[in-house]
């Protein structure tokens, strides 16, 4: 059953069109010089604590760019960037751990990753949890989580437009209460952030 599961989110995840996260909006362009440094460079500021050399040096062992692929590590360095609060790396980290990219697939660790990413206004990691509740059957959670990523403010224009759509269809599957519920759940969690 834990591998058909693992089977299950590695096919949506794979095939859902989800992208790694990129530091986006929330983070100031000179952060872009991450993306050329030297890994040498860029490993020594990581180490040394700094969050988006962590962030950035993950995005390259994920990938193999300018350094051998190792995922393994890259799970290592996206966790010191997510525990410092950088939402790119806690989507990263909860993608990987829904394919089972250089982890093995765990939902729990998946969704803590993806809830701390949305929390920081990241509408990617709470579209993702819709889509997980929605494969789930959880279609008022999946509102709820449609709600956010709709909702204006939000990172990504192209996910809340895409939010916007998933919100329409899944409302022909819903009552008019369980609606509200999932709205008044959505406004609980956008207050409690």
């Amino acid at each position: 059953m834990k591998l058909l599961k693992a089977a299950l989110f590695t096919a949506l995840f794979s095939c859902a069109g989800l992208a790694n996260a990129e530091l986006i909006a929330n983070i100031p362009l000179d952060t872009s010089r991450f993306e050329l440094m030297p890994v040498s460079e860029l490993s020594a500021r990581a180490a040394q604590g700094n969050d988006h050399a962590q962030f950035y040096l993950a995005k390259r062992l994920q990938k193999g760019q300018d350094v051998a692929q190792n995922t393994s590590k890259a799970i290592e360095w996206y966790t010191r960037a997510a525990e410092q609060g950088v939402a790119p790396a806690q989507l990263n980290l909860a993608i990987m751990y829904l394919r089972g990219e250089g982890v093995q697939p765990n939902i729990q660790q998946a969704r803590k990753w993806l809830e701390k990413a949305a929390m920081s206004g990241d509408n990617r990691a709470s579209y993702t949890l819709a889509l997980l509740d929605e494969k789930q059957k959880n279609l008022v959670d999946a509102y709820k989580w449609y709600d956010l990523a709709a909702r204006d403010g939000m990172l990504d224009e192209k996910v809340r437009s895409k939010a916007r759509g998933k919100i329409g269809q899944l409302a022909l599957n819903l009552s008019s209460s369980d609606i509200a519920s999932a709205r008044t759940k959505a406004d609980t969690w956008f207050q409690s952030k």
